[in-house]
């Protein structure tokens, strides 16, 4: 673990809480994307609208964004059918990236990945301590030239049985899976390779 990840993971830790390993990844090729249940519409950023409240009514009323149309269930189903039949090829060239359903802890914990911001992080930091596992997204923004972790995801010590590292090929040298109790698991590969086998050693003591 470098100490710019470690000293940004600190102020998440309760008072006594002892840290074990921290990894930098990312998720795994052969993750599923983000369902159609969980695809949120755009959203302005506050610059775009600070700009905007400066231009004339009669552009303001232009830009307007028009009303969302109702997407019907056989358009909805269609989409599923589609980002099914995506996630199908991708497993196929990369293999699975998660084992169990949404309603699974390793699928609540992507949904929870992809429901935290518009757009999901590039970059996570999986640490446990002796209490907990935490995933902190990096939020950082475009000005900033280091890391800015968030606190993202948390779940008891005991709601995750380890890491298995599972390397793949070329493109997932650093692969590893967090293994939940309920025995699903998620895919995700190590920013640097060779961090993956020292966390999984350092996440089992």
């Amino acid at each position: 673990m470098t100490s710019e990840c470690r000293d940004q993971v600190q102020p998440h830790l309760r008072p006594g809480e002892r840290l074990l390993a921290i990894c930098e990844c990312e998720t795994a090729p052969g993750v599923p994307e983000r369902p159609v249940w969980l695809r949120q519409p755009p959203q302005e950023s506050e610059l775009e609208r600070r700009l905007k409240s400066r231009l004339p009514r009669a552009v303001q009323r232009f830009l307007r964004p028009s009303q969302p149309q109702t997407v019907t269930g056989f358009e909805r189903t269609m989409e599923g059918a589609q980002q099914s039949t995506e996630d199908a090829v991708a497993r196929a060239v990369h293999g699975r990236g998660m084992h169990g359903g949404w309603e699974s802890q390793a699928g609540q914990f992507l949904v929870a990945h992809y429901s935290a911001a518009r757009l999901p992080a590039t970059t996570l930091a999986v640490a446990f301590t002796d209490h907990r596992v935490l995933a902190l997204a990096d939020r950082a923004k475009l000005w900033q030239t280091g890391r800015a972790y968030e606190l993202q995801w948390e779940g008891p010590r005991a709601g995750v049985r380890g890491v298995r590292t599972n390397r793949k090929g070329v493109l997932q040298r650093g692969r590893f899976e967090l293994m939940f109790a309920d025995g699903s698991w998620i895919a995700l590969v190590a920013l640097e390779p060779t961090h993956a086998e020292p966390f999984a050693a350092a996440s089992a003591l």
